[in-house]
């Protein structure tokens, strides 16, 4: 069954998509039949730019905004507020997040996704970007942003940290420290080095070790890999077998900036969430 946690979420969230109708600029390097259908349902949400190089002019039903560096044209758009808002879409996205950040002086992002699996329990993962979470100092910092980001929506955090290690191989090979067996130990120390952190924080925080279904399965509503490069791993093998990344943001800025993979073709309640977000912004 769906887990009974987002309620109060998709509750105000329904509420929240009435309150109006933002400006949305979305990234398209090209015209992809799959993604321009998805992005016509969200029209419903939302007012639909699409921001893109010469391949997408001929595009029909859309305001089209044509740019030789499109990264920068939709980055220049959110900071100088053309727009309420951006997804970022099939453009690049370290390229597009650095510009926004250079012509804000905005610091810090942390990406926040949250997914839906085919049996539609919905959770938060975090980190899932190759390059992110590598030190546990981040991934606690990341987790508690999250955490206090989903407190404002009336969701008490339920935190799933993960390691390589199960507690009883831990327990007979924790004198291990090279090669690949003390890499797995050094992951099942920082899990509980982050924790024991977030517990002293007030959050509920357990160590599942290697048990991310039953962590679901038990209504965590964030859930902490070892790394960025495990949790883009896990979103992708998601999507494979059938769920859903629903909305993605980078949490940390003054403006609603929607982050997605690049390898999604529907777009629709990414649109729906981030006009949802704007519109919760704006109250």
């Amino acid at each position: 069954m769906p887990n009974e946690t987002f309620q109060i979420f998709d509750k105000k969230a329904e509420k929240l998509i009435k309150l109006g109708r933002p400006k949305i600029a979305f990234g398209l390097s090209k015209a992809n039949k799959e993604i321009l259908e998805s992005l016509k349902r969200g029209k419903k949400y939302a007012d639909i730019v699409l921001v893109g190089p010469k391949e997408i002019k001929n595009v029909k039903g859309f305001d089209v905004v044509i740019s030789n560096n499109p990264e920068a044209r939709i980055a220049s758009m959110l900071a100088y507020d053309e727009v309420n808002g951006i997804i970022r879409g099939t453009l690049d996205d370290l390229k597009t997040t650095g510009i926004y950040q250079k012509l804000t002086g905005e610091k810090g992002a942390v990406s926040l996704g949250l997914f839906k699996d085919p049996s539609g329990h919905k959770f938060f993962l975090n980190p899932i970007g190759n390059a992110d979470g590598w030190q546990k100092e981040e991934r606690f910092s990341d987790t508690k942003k999250i955490a206090e980001f989903i407190r404002k929506w009336g969701i008490e955090p339920k935190i799933a940290v993960f390691t390589g290690r199960r507690h009883e191989t831990y327990t007979r090979k924790k004198n291990i420290k090279k090669g690949i067996e003390g890499i797995l130990n050094k992951t099942y120390e920082e899990a509980e080095w982050i924790v024991k952190n977030l517990k002293e924080k007030g959050y509920e925080a357990e160590n599942w070790t290697i048990d991310l279904n039953p962590a679901v399965e038990a209504d965590c509503n964030i859930l902490v890999p070892t790394n960025g490069m495990v949790g883009n791993q896990i979103f992708r093998v998601l999507l494979f077998c059938g769920g859903k990344v629903l909305f993605g943001l980078r949490l940390g800025l003054s403006r609603c900036y929607g982050d997605n993979s690049r390898t999604e073709k529907d777009f629709e309640s990414h649109i729906k969430y981030l006009a949802i977000t704007i519109n919760k912004n704006r109250q």
